[in-house]
């Protein structure tokens, strides 16, 4: 930029915005999918540009990720962040809280206690089955929400990446190396 000869006319676009998907295939280690997933999403509440923000598991294991998902959740210590142990701290961002109530509105959660709210402290909500006619399946929720998409079709899941507006990572877990590849 500096080297243009007028850099005060040049304009600089810095995208953030991210809804990093983790896939999960019907053949996979569901154990590390899940520990992979939980701190994919959770860690530093969700508040990262890298964390998953939008986790599709296939039909055929769903609802035992769901499970083992809740379960270790339900380990993570709250706490303030000074704390020893703590995993989920309150949101450092006003009005945040109002903005994850708004996104688990017209969705379901499947976890104990999850949506609650104290101040700034929201509890992870993981909302299930979520679906493309949901705010969550689309906004960049940057908070502790971890919305699950089931599908049976991996292109289902390409046309997601493929269609979204934000330029993004992603995460696939699976232990077949073809479905992986593609």
């Amino acid at each position: 930029k500096k080297l243009h000869p007028k850099p005060h006319r040049l304009r600089a676009a810095l995208g953030l915005d991210a809804k990093n998907p983790g896939i999960v295939l019907p053949e996979v280690d569901l154990d590390n999918a899940v520990s992979e997933a939980v701190t994919g999403s959770l860690s530093f509440n969700g508040q990262r540009c890298t964390a998953l923000k939008i986790l599709f598991v296939h039909e055929d294991v769903v609802e035992r990720f769901i499970e083992k998902f809740n379960q270790k959740l339900a380990t993570l210590k709250p706490g303030m962040p000074w704390e020893d142990a703590v995993a989920l701290t309150p949101l450092p961002e006003v009005g945040k809280v109002d903005y994850l109530n708004g996104l688990v509105a017209d969705a379901q959660v499947v976890n104990e206690n999850g949506g609650t709210c104290r101040g700034s402290f929201f509890y992870p909500a993981v909302l299930y089955p979520v679906n493309p006619q949901m705010r969550v399946y689309h906004e960049e929720q940057f908070g502790p929400v971890v919305p699950i998409v089931p599908y049976r079709d991996l292109e289902t899941v390409i046309e997601y990446v493929l269609d979204s507006d934000f330029g993004q990572q992603l995460s696939i877990f699976g232990t077949n190396p073809e479905a992986v590849g593609k």
